[in-house]
């Protein structure tokens, strides 16, 4: 019943071991392994369902439904421990807040030449600073230019919200590329992961379905 899945699912982790670090393949090959000893739990179930003798067809469907439903269960388990959107965010959080621009009082210059810079950019439009400075902005050669606009003061913002934040994670990016490396290759893991677990959830949903009685779906079906 879910042998095309657990294929489908050995080829990702094959993909995973070609293109992720060592660890994150690891962490795959973890779900993997959950993913196939929840297979092997409902095949184990069927069997011993199909061979009893003293369920006839109608209760044989309704505790082959509840096998299934188990596996939901025990797979909404796995989703909780075998998914990183938490690593994902606690390395964005880490990495954002690491390259925040400093603002010691003893760098008076470097405050003196940010607030000149944003004194020249006073009254332009995103589009203008843009045109004149895109390339250096946005490929994060230029920090100071970067800082002074991040450090603008409250209500004197040069960008809205969504430009500020691309300009944090370009310096985040300039300033740590192994760490963004890291969070990358961490996102990559967490796409991964989801996605064999989406497989095996849609396999579970479709089986599950077919349990239900013919009689029962026709009364739920609107006219």
């Amino acid at each position: 019943m879910l042998e095309h899945v657990l294929s489908k699912a050995r080829q990702i982790l094959e993909d995973a071991r070609l293109n992720l670090s060592v660890d994150m393949a690891a962490s795959i090959e973890q779900v993997y392994s959950d993913i196939e000893t929840l297979i092997n739990f409902i095949k184990r179930e069927i069997d011993i369902i199909e061979n009893n003798m003293d369920l006839d067809e109608s209760a044989k469907r309704t505790a082959r439904r509840e096998v299934l439903e188990k596996a939901g269960r025990k797979l909404e388990v796995v989703k909780t421990k075998r998914t990183y959107a938490t690593l994902d965010k606690e390395l964005e959080a880490k990495l954002l807040n690491a390259s925040v621009p400093g603002k010691d009082e003893n760098s008076l210059l470097k405050f003196l030449r940010e607030r000149e810079i944003r004194d020249r950019l006073f009254g332009m439009t995103e589009a203008q600073i843009k045109s004149h400075f895109g390339d250096s902005l946005l490929d994060g050669s230029n920090l100071l230019l970067l800082d002074a606009i991040l450090n603008a003061p409250p209500g004197f913002e040069l960008f809205p919200e969504s430009t500020l934040k691309k300009l944090r994670w370009i310096r985040a990016i300039k300033l740590y590329p192994e760490a963004a490396s890291k969070l990358e290759m961490a996102r990559e893991m967490n796409s991964v992961s989801k996605k064999m677990l989406t497989l095996v959830k849609k396999e579970l949903d479709s089986s599950r379905l077919k349990e239900i009685p013919l009689s029962f779906t026709k009364k739920n079906i609107p006219e």
